[in-house]
């Protein structure tokens, strides 16, 4: 019975084999192994048209990088130098021929090496120095980063076998490699071994993720098909191992970049609800987390200031996230109608004040004056001249010519002056001067004539 049952199934999977095994012949047959091989391995040869395209293509990307100009990286990405090696080794390892693959690695290290000078050439004659968006976008690798060079390299195989827009996989083939290259040589340049380092990673896992899946696709169309099976278990050995080796460290990059942008959502939530609890919104927020430590810089905008603000939201916040949390809080007031209101309430407070000050300087200055006047009404008539500072409350006396006043002179006028207006000091000179002027703000009184000197 069950022999009955099994034949069919077992015909269906024959057929099944024979039909994918056809397709694939036809496929196989379809391409002219030989045309493209002479094409491959005029592409992956180190010439000077490819030496000046490496060194332009990098150029132009390290300028684009460090103006974090995209449209400037895209076009360093137009150029495409590195397409010929990378695919010229994706071949030599499928037909296991390594003179093949020599040439290509050399192609490929003497245009990494002048693209890396290139770049550090233009690093050092830059005015700017400051590590941009586009280029710290380049040093943390993710498994994204390795599924892109995986889907490039398998691109390029195709269109490279088949003959059909190459160019628009060069493009993707530069996009994953010529700007981490650039990145390398701005990290060498400035002598930061954690930029350098990361996007060296970011390009050796694209150069080999490309290489690799070229050689899947050039398997599958039927290249090295006279492989020894020994051949063709090293071949799937060095692909899986290779693949395993750069996913496992992208694979644990991508999981923190995921928890990294986890919390960063779940402290916005809370510090949004908290500010909606104040009627406030959130202005600016940055979110880092390193080692079970959350970092939280905060600018908010409130209707008033929340006293106690920073502390509530840190204890919220490690509640919420299970971490240590340290957190610099900043509140903006914002422009109600009820600022404004204090706002014109102060102004006009402040406007009302200074008035009160002019009228109270012009009271105080006039009786200033009057004072004056009295007391040179009554100097005049005893001595003569005077001259009256009203501010320092200072009297000073000038003697007629051949006038002289003793001790007990001086003192007689300062108690006659004291009777007067208490407060006031006089000083008595020998010299004659012109007439006295009084001064509207009160100061010194300005004569005319010769030098005073003081009294004996």
């Amino acid at each position: 019975m069950n022999k009955v049952t099994d034949a069919p199934s077992h015909r269906s999977a024959q057929r099944a084999r024979w039909f994918w095994h056809g397709r694939r012949s036809r496929i196989v047959r379809g391409v002219d192994h030989a045309a493209v091989m002479s094409n491959v391995m005029d592409g992956g040869m180190l010439t000077p048209r490819y030496a000046f395209m490496a060194v332009m293509s990098c150029g132009i990307a390290i300028l684009g990088l460090l103006q974090s100009s995209a449209a400037v990286v895209i076009g360093a990405m137009l150029i495409s130098p590195l397409m010929g090696p990378i695919v010229q080794l994706g071949f030599s390892l499928c037909v296991v021929d390594f003179r093949m693959m020599r040439q290509a690695l050399v192609a490929l290290m003497a245009g990494v090496a002048m693209a890396l000078l290139m770049a550090m050439c233009i690093v050092w004659l830059s005015p700017l120095k400051e590590a941009t968006s586009e280029i710290l976008a380049r040093t943390q690798p993710t498994l994204f980063d390795l599924l892109v060079a995986v889907f490039s390299g398998l691109a390029g195989g195709y269109a490279v076998i088949t003959r059909k827009g190459e160019a628009i996989v060069g493009v993707a083939i530069a996009t994953a490699l010529m700007p981490p290259l650039a990145v390398v040589g701005y990290g060498l340049a400035v002598g930061d071994t954690h930029i350098a380092g990361g996007a060296f990673f970011l390009f050796m896992t694209n150069l080999l993720a490309i290489a690799l899946s070229v050689t899947l696709i050039a398997k599958w169309y039927g290249f090295g098909i006279d492989n020894s099976p020994q051949h063709t278990v090293w071949q799937a050995g060095v692909i899986v191992v290779t693949f395993v080796l750069l996913a496992i460290p992208l694979g644990l990059a991508l999981r923190n970049i995921a928890q990294s942008t986890w919390t960063a959502n779940l402290a916005r939530a809370e510090i949004q609800a908290y500010l909606d609890q104040q009627h406030g919104s959130i202005e600016r927020l940055k979110v880092e987390s390193h080692d079970q430590q959350v970092a939280v810089n905060l600018m908010a905008m409130v209707p008033e200031y929340v006293h106690g603000a920073q502390e509530a939201l840190k204890a919220r916040l490690e509640q919420r996230l299970k971490q240590e949390v340290t957190i610099q809080f900043r509140q903006t007031l914002e422009a109600n109608d009820r600022l404004l209101r204090d706002r014109s309430s102060l102004d006009e407070l402040r406007a009302h004040v200074a008035d009160l000050d002019g009228q109270l300087a012009q009271m105080k200055m006039q009786a200033g004056m009057d004072v004056a006047s009295r007391i040179h009404d009554l100097l005049y008539r005893q001595l003569g001249e005077v001259s009256i500072d009203v501010l320092e409350h200072k009297v000073v006396v000038h003697l007629a010519q051949g006038t002289h006043l003793d001790e007990a002179g001086i003192q007689a006028l300062d108690s006659a002056l004291e009777q007067v207006e208490p407060g006031w000091q006089i000083e008595v000179l020998s010299a004659p001067i012109g007439h006295d002027t009084v001064n509207s703000e009160g100061a010194p009184l300005e004569s005319t004539g010769s030098e005073p000197s003081r009294a004996p």
